[in-house]
């Protein structure tokens, strides 16, 4: 595992630059692990398209109840399940 995901990763949004921690990625996985596996089997985000996956991502954002921050702990959480481009 590359050292970078294991203390956090960067999310780039415009000239913004926030660092996921290694307690908001345990957060994320949390919510992975416990929420989205309350309802169905664990997706893989690997095996979806980055359209494909923000898509299901932003549906099951409400489905969830998940607030904005635990959206983005997730969401960083499963960009480390990705392969690097």
């Amino acid at each position: 595992m590359n050292h970078w995901l294991t203390t956090g990763c960067l999310l780039l949004v415009g000239s913004t630059v926030a660092v996921a921690s290694g307690g908001e990625l345990a957060a994320g996985k949390k919510i992975y692990t416990g929420k989205c596996a309350r309802c169905h089997k664990l997706y893989h985000p690997a095996k979806y398209d980055n359209k494909a996956w923000e898509s299901w991502m932003q549906k099951m954002k409400s489905k969830a109840k998940l607030n904005d921050k635990q959206y983005w702990q997730l969401s960083e959480y499963v960009t480390t399940l990705r392969p690097p481009k």
